[in-house]
């Protein structure tokens, strides 16, 4: 499904979140959005699933901008404080409460079977901070993508944890090929990393490389 954020804003209660933003997204791409760390990041990904109310600018999937529409299809993946598991829980217990909140089988056996195919079952009684960045991101990611009615991921900041790039991104391009729309937001580092150019940037309109 097409993603379209136009010019969108976001208010906080002591001055803007997100200033006008702008993002094309099409399925089968990844579309990175360059940012600084910050509230920014977070509000845009709102935004994205319809979680908030705009204060300007409009987003609409496949041109509806029915906000119901967005939180139906459009799944956050570690948004800090908003999707991100919490770190003290056991890496067994968050992803049991990520497969629940997609409406997947959280059973013991469904969690294992879920850890093992990540190769990270050793683990399953440490805190969920122990995950190398990119097993978490790419695991996170999975749970999302096995929701019956996702067809965006919005995944944010997965460069705050460290770690390599790459380890997430040949993930976000796996699913992009299964015909969803990814997008990933990242800091300006991350992409030049990447060797990838800025298109979308928090902040300011889309730049057409």
């Amino acid at each position: 499904m097409e993603l379209l954020a136009d010019r969108v804003e976001v208010a906080g209660l002591h001055g803007p979140l997100l200033l006008p933003t702008t993002l094309h997204a099409s399925p089968r791409r990844v579309e990175l959005v360059a940012g600084d760390p910050g509230p920014g990041h977070v509000a845009l990904a709102l935004a994205l699933a319809g979680r908030i109310r705009l204060a300007g600018g409009a987003v609409t999937l496949d041109g509806d901008p029915d906000p119901a529409a967005l939180r139906r299809h459009v799944a956050l993946v570690d948004v800090p404080d908003v999707s991100a598991p919490e770190d003290a829980v056991t890496v067994r217990a968050a992803v049991a409460e990520q497969l629940a909140l997609a409406g997947l089988p959280s059973s013991r056996a469904a969690t294992r079977a879920l850890l093992a195919a990540h190769g990270v079952q050793d683990l399953a009684k440490e805190r969920f901070e122990a995950l190398e960045p990119g097993a978490r991101t790419r695991l996170l990611m999975d749970i999302a993508a096995r929701r019956a009615l996702t067809r965006v991921l919005v995944v944010t900041a997965p460069d705050r944890l460290g770690g390599r790039p790459e380890e997430w991104w040949g993930a976000a391009h796996r699913y992009a090929g299964e015909g969803l729309t990814v997008v990933v937001q990242c800091n300006h580092a991350t992409v030049r990393a990447l060797g990838q150019p800025v298109r979308h940037e928090l902040g300011v309109a889309e730049v057409v490389a």
